[in-house]
């Protein structure tokens, strides 16, 4: 338990530092989303395969898996929706919205792998649910449409990743080698879909290829892109879909506090931050909170 703990903070915790970071870069730098974040699913993917396989011939099984596959293009779909979103919000609006992975992911596992929810937790999901409610209220009216849309299919991805992770072959194994070539195939198939979407768009010709790009985002991929994967899908095999997804919730408040120090060394020029987004992300995590202790408290 100690350990799923500790790599469950540590997911949380590099997911809310590259969310802080990418933000930065793509103001700061102005680099073109789509290049940056197809250049750091490259170079997070290949890093971790080449490590999983170091030593001995480089094992392509994972990438035989149809669920390796789904997950990458699972993966696709989030990774599009969040950074659209946090084009307009903030890392601690963006991610107190994501909070509703929360209840969706343990309706999921209930209908799934037939684990019903104690009933003290239904207190925790009504929270999160209303605080996003309120969030999400509080924006003008034609971006609140869009971005219900976006963040409810973003929740809904992510509930469909963790819940496939969590049985994933390669994910079950205890092997770090075996973990690692499959979170660098997920990243790579993941890397393989950003590449067939682009080709389909109209205008997928103006991306922009320069040093900055693809120096900027070989270095974020390998140092956080590829960590808060690997970290991920440990976390989500150590304490199951339904607790990693209800950690999450205290990733806005991380993204607040790194965004806020951004902003106060002048790295960014604008800041989103608001006492009343400060409460309600306070509310998810209460909720969140709440959903831990009824589990804690029903089952020992």
């Amino acid at each position: 338990m100690q350990t799923g703990f500790i790599v469950t903070a540590g997911a949380v915790a590099s997911w809310a530092l590259l969310s802080a970071v990418s933000r930065l870069l793509l103001l700061r730098l102005e680099l073109d989303p789509w290049a940056f974040s197809f250049i750091q699913l490259c170079a997070g993917g290949l890093i971790l395969v080449l490590v999983a396989g170091r030593g001995r011939s480089i094992s392509l099984y994972s990438f035989r898996r149809p669920t390796t596959w789904i997950l990458g293009v699972l993966r696709v779909v989030s990774a599009a929706l969040y950074t659209t979103v946090l084009g307009w919000l903030s890392v601690l609006e963006t991610g107190t919205l994501g909070a509703i992975s929360t209840p969706l992911a343990a309706l999921g596992v209930w209908l799934v792998f037939r684990r019903r929810p104690m009933p003290g937790e239904w207190i925790g999901h009504l929270a999160i649910l209303g605080a996003a409610a309120w969030m999400l209220f509080g924006l003008n009216g034609e971006l609140r449409s869009d971005v219900a849309v976006m963040m409810g299919l973003n929740a809904l991805t992510i509930v469909a990743m963790a819940i496939l992770a969590e049985k994933h072959p390669d994910n079950l194994s205890d092997a770090p080698g075996v973990r690692l070539r499959f979170t660098g195939a997920v990243l790579l198939v993941t890397a393989g879909a950003f590449l067939a979407v682009r080709a389909l768009q109209e205008g997928g010709a103006d991306t922009v290829w320069d040093w900055k790009v693809l120096i900027v985002g070989t270095i974020f991929g390998i140092t956080l892109r590829a960590p808060s994967m690997v970290l991920s899908f440990w976390a989500i095999r150590l304490v199951g879909a339904q607790n990693y997804a209800a950690a999450n919730a205290f990733l806005p408040l991380i993204g607040m506090a790194l965004e806020q120090a951004a902003y106060a060394a002048g790295l960014i020029d604008v800041s989103r931050f608001d006492i009343a987004t400060l409460c309600i992300a306070v509310v998810v995590v209460s909720g969140s909170v709440t959903i831990f202790i009824a589990r804690a408290w029903r089952t020992g």
